[in-house]
């Protein structure tokens, strides 16, 4: 499919991408980029990538396909990097979840919108990080959202929508503003309260016992607190509009039952908790 893709940040979400294109034979060749030689090294050493260079020695003139796989609050660092270098027929995508950062920043750096930039996000992952925690088949019947803007070219859409479908990928195209919004509701704000709830706990007096008896359910729920720390510090400031208004939203619902409960009213707690019940099997049942 590509002679040569070169992947910005050989963390898990590129990694994995990069397995599963070796794999199907999707790439001849897989270039890493970084900061970290070292890391770098290793993570040829493994077979995840065929070559590597240091970002700020990056030569991207052979490449096929660029996907930057960084922090989002690195993307525009990445695209002032590869700038001297890029080709204007090389496919460049990215792998971030807040889309409007990536838009914002490619127009501040290219002073205007490439025409086969396709702004991605693949719903994919764990609280994990890293190349030593890239799987196979990571992507598989899993959610990849484009987000092209008004200059991209069709060609480029289609190629970057291929090359999810080739691992496994759903891909939907919308909107950067519309993802935004809605990564805000059913991403950024789970991992705000996970963060959230645990430093509650964490603070409390009884906060030993507390996570000495920790049940199934709190291990799930707060499984994403794990998550790496930096990313989504990252995440909250450059999607902070849109996660705001899930907080607010979700306050609100917090502050409604908290009423509820005080009034002891049975029948109303019993309606919430059902209609939440009702809600997740029917959209979410695997």
């Amino acid at each position: 499919m590509f002679d040569n893709v070169y992947l910005i940040g050989v963390g898990l979400i590129n990694a994995s991408l990069a397995k599963d294109l070796k794999r199907e034979q999707l790439a001849k060749t897989v270039v890493g980029i970084g900061r970290n030689a070292e890391r770098l090294a290793n993570a040829q050493s493994l077979n995840i990538i065929d070559q590597y260079q240091l970002i700020q020695e990056a030569d991207v003139t052979s490449a096929d396909v660029i996907v930057v796989g960084v922090p989002v609050s690195k993307i525009k660092d990445s695209f002032d990097a590869i700038k001297p270098t890029l080709d204007s027929a090389t496919l460049l995508t990215d792998v971030g979840s807040s889309k409007t950062t990536v838009i914002q920043a490619a127009v501040e750096v290219f002073g205007e919108l490439p025409k086969n930039l396709v702004p991605g996000h693949p719903i994919a992952g764990s609280e994990q990080n890293g190349f030593e925690h890239a799987t196979e088949e990571l992507y598989k019947n899993r959610k990849v959202i484009l987000t092209p803007t008004e200059k991209t070219a069709d060609e480029a859409v289609k190629k970057i929508t291929k090359m999810w479908q080739s691992v496994g990928a759903i891909v939907d195209v919308m909107s950067a503003s519309q993802h935004d919004a809605i990564l805000a509701a059913t991403s950024h704000l789970p991992h705000v309260v996970a963060y959230s709830l645990v430093n509650y706990l964490g603070q409390r007096d009884d906060a030993e016992n507390i996570f000495n008896y920790a049940a199934g359910g709190f291990y799930d729920f707060t499984r994403i607190a794990s998550s790496d720390s930096t990313m989504w510090t990252d995440i909250c400031v450059e999607n902070k509009d849109e996660i705001i208004k899930s907080i607010d939203g979700f306050i609100n619902c917090l502050d409604n039952l908290k009423q509820t409960i005080a009034d002891q009213d049975k029948a109303v707690v019993h309606e919430l908790f059902l209609r939440a019940k009702l809600l997740r099997d029917k959209n979410l049942a695997n």
